[in-house]
């Protein structure tokens, strides 16, 4: 009877859920439990719901646990508390983790390095480190986190199946000697290596040693519309897109977006403690724009609170578009 009862209340939130005028889906849980714990869950799915996040409760204990999550296509929010105290006697201390991992793209640092060929000395190299500007970083797309040969091949004579077979191993030493034999001067060419200076992950996990208290309360929204357009005249965007327009020198640009585009941001209020026990927290987030950046691993053991409060607006969101919830996944 029972799980009767709840599948037929699961299947009403179920429809009212779809039947909301945003067209979203919301899913929200109120937990009360007293005795040994095992739950995963994630909620989002990357990257089309602007980030996701996961969730890990385990150990012996009592938890009184309030979750409401709303997903469409772009955008994340998600409003949850869990309080709980570690059972006296537990041999498995009761532990809460979420880590949310961000869609918004972080900042990119290139290292553009020239390799000189001599013939008495052989190849010489020199690296230069630099950030990749953001508008050349959204144009080639976010692929650049593959190392990058920019290896001009200009002589006839070289073998295309070898040239195949050194470039799926690999193998440097080899494509420089067929870059040797296929050129007779301007003996020198430049390889690109584009990574993520950051993870955009937002973790916090809070331990409570036995007959202890903890709590971890998250209230997030994050979104990422992940459209892109390079265009002259604003009025030559799409409502659901955002792109750079070029000042009238040419010199600068500016981010524009269209009326229903979902936004590019992430915004967190946080409280995280325990009476005794272990907190952990780890940020690693940045944004291309304007080359903010921000780390921090943070754990203390014992009695520890930590409130706080984070804002990354990238591109403002104009009229929330609208989805339907089947297109999500």
């Amino acid at each position: 009877m029972k799980r009767t009862l709840v599948a037929a209340t699961l299947t009403v939130v179920f429809v009212l859920a779809l039947a909301t005028p945003a067209f979203a889906m919301t899913h929200t849980a109120d937990y009360v439990w007293d005795g040994t714990a095992d739950m995963e869950r994630q909620v989002g799915h990357f990257c089309n719901t602007g980030a996701e996040q996961k969730v890990a409760i385990s150990g012996e204990g009592k938890m009184e646990r309030t979750s409401t999550a709303t997903m469409s296509k772009g955008k994340l929010t998600v409003d949850e508390a869990s309080d709980f105290v570690t059972a006296e006697d537990a041999t498995d201390n009761l532990t809460v983790t979420s880590v949310i991992h961000l869609c918004a793209p972080p900042k990119m640092e290139q290292t553009a390095t020239r390799n000189v060929y001599g013939e008495e000395v052989g190849w010489q190299s020199y690296a230069v480190d630099s950030i990749v500007d953001v508008q050349d970083f959204y144009e080639a797309g976010k692929d650049l986190d593959e190392c990058l040969f920019d290896i001009f091949y200009g002589g006839h004579g070289t073998d295309p199946e070898k040239l195949a077979e050194a470039l799926a191993a690999d193998d440097v030493e080899a494509l420089q000697d067929m870059y040797v034999e296929g050129h007779e001067e301007d003996l020198d060419y430049t390889t690109v290596e584009v990574s993520d200076l950051t993870s955009q992950i937002w973790a916090v996990e809070v331990e409570a040693n036995p007959g202890m208290s903890g709590n971890v309360h998250q209230d997030f929204e994050a979104a990422y519309g992940d459209t892109y357009a390079d265009i002259d005249d604003a009025e030559d965007l799409m409502s659901d897109e955002w792109g750079f327009v070029a000042a009238a020198n040419h010199d600068r640009y500016a981010a524009v977006r269209g009326t229903d585009y979902v936004g590019n941001y992430f915004h967190m209020d946080q409280m995280a403690r325990t009476s005794d026990g272990e907190l952990r927290r780890f940020i690693d987030i940045s944004e291309p724009f304007d080359g903010t950046y921000l780390m921090e691993d943070f754990e203390v053991v014992g009695e520890v609170e930590v409130e706080e409060a984070f804002d990354m607006t990238n591109v403002a969101p104009g009229e929330e578009v609208e989805v339907v919830w089947y297109d999500l996944f």
